[in-house]
């Protein structure tokens, strides 16, 4: 029997187009599937290394576009215990058909790490981009994260000594926009879930990566950035509620900050496996703002 607390938590439980277990069934085969086609249809480069253990590795779909061409980055969820690259290649069809790269993130899982260590792997994966990009003389980068993927994706504009060290180098102009999907931020209520279980979140972590609740009024406004957060309308209310706090918290430290939610019974997975629909709202609204810069 699942506590009013454990179903809040998961989002499976909120979809109107199929039951628990069909909703994640379908996932699962629609995410593989879709990854599988990318990669033997588009020209990509798999598993680059952008760390020493086994999860720190990245996929890059469009190899064979001009060296400077816009980066769309994907970072997968899974309460940071489940899910993988290899099955989040949603975006690239279109946007590599578009003329964009798109690089899908992979990193480590609870229990096997810490929190803190997947979220130091991503600005680590999200450095190492944009030090590249930067020598190919990019257009620009976009950083969008799913569930989970939104927290990591979100961690970055928190973290004052990554975006001074990117700022230093010359990388942090070419990020451009964030797009936070049907994120979760709060990480306090996750303790009386079964997702702790894995996670065995500490009061620091939760202190520390609780991006709703954190204190920003020392963060120095972060100029010429966009973060685009988004919801469908059959997300779990909690997750749509910290969407909401997050975009508003982010107007405090943010130039240009929008909050969309999604209608028409979109739920917390078909709004990522709607990407590969180029009319898509969604889809369509990333690609004007990555070719509006």
């Amino acid at each position: 029997m699942f506590s009013d607390q454990e179903v809040l938590y998961t989002p499976s439980k909120w979809s109107k187009r199929f039951d628990q277990m069909q909703i994640l069934s379908n996932y699962c085969k629609f995410s593989k599937e879709v990854t599988e086609n990318a990669r033997k249809t588009l020209k990509c480069e798999l598993d680059i290394p952008y760390g020493t253990s086994k999860g720190t590795k990245y996929d890059i779909y469009g190899t064979d576009l001009p060296k400077d061409s816009p980066i769309f980055i994907f970072i997968h969820g899974g309460y940071w215990q489940e899910g993988s690259k290899d099955i989040s290649a949603y975006a690239a069809p279109v946007f590599v058909n578009k003329g964009i790269k798109v690089i899908t993130i992979g990193y480590d899982l609870c229990p096997n790490v810490k929190l803190r260590d997947i979220i130091s792997q991503i600005k680590t994966a999200i450095a190492h981009i944009l030090k590249s990009a930067s020598s190919l003389k990019c257009r620009n980068v976009w950083v969008s994260g799913h569930s989970a993927g939104a927290h990591l994706a979100s961690s970055i504009l928190y973290d004052k000594l990554w975006l001074d060290e990117m700022t230093k180098h010359g990388y942090l102009y070419l990020l451009k926009g964030i797009v936070l999907i049907s994120g979760i931020f709060n990480l306090e209520p996750l303790v009386n879930t079964s997702n702790n279980t894995a996670l065995k979140l500490t009061k620091n972590e939760i202190d520390a990566y609780s991006f709703t609740t954190l204190n920003t009024k020392n963060n120095i406004p972060i100029q010429g950035l966009k973060v685009i957060v988004t919801n469908g309308e059959c997300d779990s209310p909690v997750f749509i509620n910290e969407s909401r706090e997050c975009a508003q918290k982010l107007i405090t430290i943010v130039d240009n900050v929008q909050y969309i939610l999604l209608r028409e019974n979109i739920d917390h997975f078909d709004i990522v496996e709607n990407l590969t629909n180029e009319e898509f709202i969604l889809t369509k609204l990333i690609l004007r703002n990555i070719f509006y810069d």
